[in-house]
């Protein structure tokens, strides 16, 4: 690490070439990446050049190989170098072949055949249709996806094929594991998540060096970084996830990479820049094959706009989009969509509905046993009736609602932050605004650490 300005310490322009390349050993690479995580602007200047380059259309230099018994810090990069290489090797013949058609997934779950000799041939389609199913169940039934996923792992661990198929074998294994732990995910089990997505990196090692395969993973990855609010790294990972599927020629998922990305920079509070993103990601969507993520992404942009002070925009656009969610007929799609209409009401001062949207909301969240985002809903439901001098069933709402956090072991911090509302209507000095710090705290505290 070189001496820096006013005495601080940056890492030298060649740590920063290697450290973005992911030639530096885990002991070089740790330092640099303390530095940069505090967001030392002049290093990340420095780091453009380059960046430009990995990110650029153009072939690069082949990564060098590892020295033997070296363990890999900062996989990801060296995955993304790899990808960019392996696709621009197969885009001609990728882009030349024609695209085979999806085969439909089960509706129900198939148990797992027993093993025999010979049965290999026949457990990888099985294990690609318990995939599929698992990827169609990410909005209703995180059970079943989980179920599904976990019965891909076991049919891909055990898929029997020759020596010389062992990587494509390795890429199998990586995806199945890639999906457990977005299921995981999905289900707010954090740390099975990070386990089974760290084993899915690992497979990857063995296999193809398939771009599709390492973009999936890392765009899975992003998901989990977004959830436990390692913001900067999930922005990070996405722009590569976007940068490979672009350089594919696969419009409709770098779209969905840039929707990932502006979701993650709304929940990091910069509803602004999540807009942005998210109308630019939305145009390049193709709804057909996968209409709920133009929904899901239309509901972001709504949602966003609402924070932005535009409810009166969003209040024109609800109309068009409502027949979308009754279309998907999912519970808790309804949910959300009637949520976003009491904050479009109450942005427009309409308290009555508002308050009507806001408690049906509450009450679904609570049947569904999601206690938190009850409580989010219920934050909502207290601005209302704060504008309506309603403190008394204020405290109330409060009371019960930390009650149920402690029945649940939510963390401390979150009951904290309630009961500094509590403490606040005792000494009727309840402010909107600080109803609004409590809402942001909430927000920043949701699923993290789970």
């Amino acid at each position: 690490m070189a001496e820096g300005d006013r005495g601080g310490c940056h890492p030298s322009p060649e740590e920063l070439d290697r450290f973005l390349l992911g030639e530096l050993s885990p002991r070089q690479a740790a330092p640099v990446v303390a530095h940069l995580a505090r967001g030392c602007a002049a290093c990340r200047e420095r780091m453009a050049p380059l960046a430009s380059v990995v990110f650029a259309n153009g072939p690069l230099a082949p990564p060098p190989l590892p020295h033997h018994g070296s363990e890999y810090d900062f996989p990801l990069f060296k995955a993304f170098a790899g990808a960019r290489l392996y696709a621009e090797g197969r885009l001609p013949e990728m882009t030349a072949a024609p695209r085979r058609p999806k085969k439909p997934f089960p509706k129900e779950v198939p148990a797992p055949a027993a093993r025999s000799a010979g049965s290999g041939g026949d457990a990888r389609p099985r294990c690609e249709a318990l995939l599929e199913q698992c990827r169609s169940l990410r909005f209703s039934d995180p059970e079943r996806m989980i179920l599904a996923a976990a019965l891909a792992v076991a049919l891909a661990e055990r898929t029997e094929m020759t020596p010389e198929a062992a990587a494509e074998q390795a890429d199998l294994q990586a995806r199945a594991w890639a999906e457990l732990g977005n299921a995981y995910r999905v289900a707010d089990d954090l740390a099975s998540a990070e386990h089974a997505l760290a084993r899915a990196l690992d497979l990857t090692q063995h296999g193809t060096g398939d771009p599709l395969v390492l973009a999936r993973l890392m765009d899975l990855t992003a998901s989990l970084y977004t959830d436990q609010h390692r913001f900067e790294e999930a922005h990070r990972l996405l722009d590569w996830v976007a940068a490979v599927y672009w350089h594919l020629g696969d419009r409709h998922l770098a779209a969905r990479a840039l929707i990932s990305k502006g979701i993650s920079v709304g929940l990091a509070f910069d509803s602004e820049e999540a807009v942005a993103l998210l109308q630019r990601g939305i145009p390049l969507l193709d709804s057909a094959r996968d209409p709920k993520l133009t929904l899901a992404a239309i509901h972001a942009l709504l949602w966003c706009l609402v924070d932005c002070g535009q409810a009166d925009k969003v209040a024109g656009l609800l109309g068009e989009i409502r027949e979308l969610y009754a279309v998907q007929g999912e519970p808790l799609l309804n949910l959300r969509a009637l949520w976003l209409e009491g904050r479009v009401a109450a942005g427009l001062g309409e308290d009555t509905r508002a308050e009507q949207a806001f408690l049906r909301v509450r009450e679904g969240f609570h049947e569904a046993e999601l206690p938190y985002t009850a409580a989010m809903a219920s934050i909502d439901l207290a601005a209302v009736w704060l504008r309506q001098g309603r403190t008394a069933e204020i405290a109330e709402l409060v009371d019960e609602m930390v009650a149920i956090f402690r029945s649940r072991n939510i963390q401390r911090e979150a009951i904290a932050a309630l009961l500094m509302l509590r403490e606040a209507l005792q000494k009727k000095q309840l402010t909107a605004a600080l109803l609004q710090s409590v809402t942001t705290e909430l927000r920043r505290l949701e699923r993290c650490g789970d």
